[in-house]
């Protein structure tokens, strides 16, 4: 094959891709033949051997090298992060399993090529019946949710595989996870709260004044998609068993969902979905890739589908993971990166659209990135293509290697599971025309060759074991079958333009001036031309480019101010909130008892709580309030760990007058060993009658968290605020 002439395979103003080696401004990456690959960096060269895949294995052959050797590169990566347990670890530097890496990796072929070792991963995943939630921003779960992407994997899984008894078995651990996650759901809205899903260090990708409290408070968009596929993948699996009662249950759950996603997260001035909600209703509209193609991929995104794909922001070396950039000096990990097995979900929504443009560009990237580094790394700085520009990173990245995979399977193979079928929808870009091959593919009873010829996204003729048919196996056929595609271009082919926003960085939000209760100041924003300001959620007011303040009525009960920067291409997300409340609706309750027995006194006027049972209830003086809804939120400090990781989130029901109310996250606020530092959980909101009333925190079985074992916190008082 190396003696072919060489095809021309993508080229932009950052690398040039040809069907045997890759050049950049001080790189060349050469395949001399699928096996090997050369890579010079300046005076630096070093050479890989590419082994095929074990006998057995599914394997690539084709007319172009660059994705022969590519493909064999991921298949051997894949071996070689299986541990000496038979686990899929998260990478070279990562010597663990995740729950949503997992969850990606065998949903992007993994579980195709490594199912033993997939079932071990997501068992492992599970304690106490529930799927264990990754660690995370203010020490996981609830600030974290997106657990039930495991839900991906098993689906996944049981394709490959078509174990009843374990698909059983993954239904039940998925119902008891959605059922403990409810705990904290708001009854008023489908949408679960959290910080949104794998984009999870706060400092990267939030506004710097969002504590983890306020980031748990807030709706996000990749978050509540990964929710909605759950419960969609959870429905298939309940028909499946022949439970048809509580498949319907969840497909009405995730339809209910799907309609609340599209109408809070789509943004009709930006033609794509926000990247999170706060509680009152601001749309922050940065993009976030996974979820855009995620929804795209799951039919969520309906009608919106094209245009959000074609608002994501690209920059020369890929797909961002989320834009506008945070206009920030930190170091690139989520924030100004392209990250592959994103990247190959984004390949495979444009896929999933017949967009062959897009495909290409993705795929690109994709094989740019395998090339320069002679691996799969976990990310790559998007303004510089290199993975030394990154704050963390690692070889062979799980969810990296498999999205190398999943772009053969999914996308130039368009391989889909169907209710009782696999069907076959391949997208084959122009430039990337040739004959592909896929060998030894097994799918529960079946061995399958697939031959792919031509291009384009329409299947013209489908042979199969020399008859012709349509592109479809029952999942319950057995034997050995070659299929053998012919392609063409479909004249109703949805061609990208190619004319992608340009990723960028953001306008910082607005910082609060030293405001009063009669007047609001802020500092101004270098770009601005025009500053918003909003009212318990309502714009009601706007000031020009030189006017940093604002005059403000006194409050009734209670009213919270944000201000927003313009300019002609782009808004802020939204400041933090100034809070004014009138006089008399604030009030604060003093802890006076620890224990059942008063076993510790209170100093300081602030206790240690933890499960123990002498420090587990902590009881409030008694106060009087007038009827109406109250902001309850609680004083405390949790530094078990660092702000941006951890599992040990703190969670304590709150109790009115003996009687259960909710649950009350106490996140990581500072770092680790600061017991000093103080700050408000989340509020929550209760509607209290006149009269005394005694508020307490209790530890009980409803407060497991992510650890399941330290569960600690110093807290001083509750604030009460009469909002209405």
């Amino acid at each position: 094959m190396s003696s072919q002439p060489e095809q021309v395979l993508f080229e932009n103003e950052a690398y040039r891709l040809t069907s045997r080696r890759m050049t950049q401004p001080g790189l060349e990456a050469l395949i001399p033949s699928p096996d090997r690959l050369v890579i010079t960096r300046g005076d630096e060269r070093r050479e890989l051997h590419l082994p095929q895949p074990p006998a057995g294995s599914p394997s690539y052959k084709g007319t172009l090298s660059v994705l022969e050797a590519m493909y064999n590169l991921a298949a051997h990566e894949l071996q070689q992060d299986i541990s000496h347990e038979g686990l899929l670890l998260a990478g070279a530097n990562w010597p663990t399993v995740w729950t949503r890496d997992i969850a990606y990796a065998a949903a992007l072929g993994a579980a195709l090529l490594e199912p033993e070792a997939c079932r071990a991963s997501l068992e492992s995943r599970v304690r106490d019946g529930v799927v264990m939630q990754d660690t995370g921003t203010g020490g996981g779960w609830p600030v974290s949710t997106d657990r039930v992407i495991w839900a991906m994997g098993a689906w996944s899984l049981d394709t490959r595989l078509g174990d009843r008894k374990w698909l059983a078995w993954a239904a039940d651990v998925l119902i008891r996870t959605m059922e403990q996650d409810e705990r904290f759901m708001n009854a008023r809205s489908p949408l679960h709260k959290g910080e949104t899903s794998f984009l999870d260090w706060r400092d990267q990708s939030y506004p710097d004044w969002m504590t983890p409290a306020n980031i748990g408070e807030t709706y996000a968009f990749g978050t509540n998609v990964v929710h909605c596929i759950s419960r969609i993948i959870l429905a298939k699996m309940l028909r499946t068993l022949g439970r048809k009662d509580e498949a319907q249950r969840y497909a009405l759950e995730a339809a209910n969902l799907r309609e609340a996603i599209n109408k809070t997260f789509w943004s009709r001035a930006n033609q794509a979905y926000g990247i999170f909600s706060t509680v009152d209703g601001f749309l922050d509209e940065h993009t976030d890739a996974l979820a855009t193609a995620l929804a795209v991929m799951s039919g969520l995104a309906g009608d919106h589908a094209g245009q959000a794909l074609a608002h994501l922001p690209r920059s020369p070396w890929g797909t961002p993971v989320f834009s506008p950039y945070k206009a920030n000096k930190e170091a690139s990990y989520h924030n100004r990166a392209v990250w592959p097995f994103v990247e190959a979900y984004v390949l495979l929504a444009h896929a999933e659209m017949s967009n062959s443009e897009g495909c290409a560009f993705s795929l690109a990237s994709l094989l740019r990135a395998a090339m320069a580094f002679g691996t799969n790394k976990e990310n790559l700085h998007a303004q510089t293509g290199e993975a030394a520009d990154t704050l963390l990173n690692s070889d062979r990245q799980l969810w990296s290697v498999t999205g190398m995979l999943g772009a053969f399977y999914y996308g130039l193979f368009g391989l889909r599971r169907e209710g009782d079928s696999i069907t076959f929808a391949p997208c084959v870009p122009r430039n990337f025309r040739g004959s592909h091959w896929l060998t030894n593919l097994k799918i529960r009873d079946m061995v399958l060759d697939i031959h792919l010829k031509g291009f384009g996204n329409s299947v013209c003729q489908v042979s199969i074991n020399g008859k012709m048919g349509a592109p479809l196996l029952p999942l319950d056929s057995k034997g050995h079958y070659l299929l053998e595609f012919e392609l063409l271009p479909s004249e109703d082919e949805e061609e990208d333009t190619g004319h992608h926003p340009v990723a960028k960085d953001d306008l910082p939000e607005p910082e609060w001036d030293a405001p009063t209760g009669s007047l609001l100041r802020w500092k101004p924003v270098p770009g601005a031309s025009r500053y918003s300001l909003f009212r318990n959620g309502t714009a009601f007011a706007c000031t020009g480019e030189n006017t940093c303040s604002y005059p403000i009525k006194p409050a009734l009960h209670y009213d919270v101010y944000r201000v927003q920067a313009e300019s002609a291409e782009q808004i802020s997300g939204l400041s933090k909130p100034y809070c004014c409340s009138a006089p008399g609706a604030r009030q604060v309750i003093q802890p006076y008892r620890i224990g059942e027995e008063a076993e510790y006194r209170i100093e300081h006027e602030q206790a240690w709580l933890d499960t123990r049972p002498c420090t587990s209830r902590l009881d409030y003086e008694d106060v009087s309030l007038a009827s109406g809804t109250y902001l309850v939120r609680v004083f405390y400090c949790n530094a078990t760990a660092s702000l941006r990781d951890g599992d040990t989130c703190a969670i304590r029901q709150l109790y009115v007058d003996g009687k259960p109310e909710a649950l009350i996250a106490m996140p990581h606020n500072t770092e680790g060993g600061h017991w000093e530092d103080y700050t408000y959980s989340a509020g929550i909101l209760l509607s209290i009658k006149s009269g005394r009333h005694r508020f307490s925190l209790r530890y009980n079985e409803r407060c497991l968290n992510a650890n399941g074992e330290i569960n600690q916190c110093m807290v001083r008082h509750i604030e009460l605020i009469h909002v209405r």
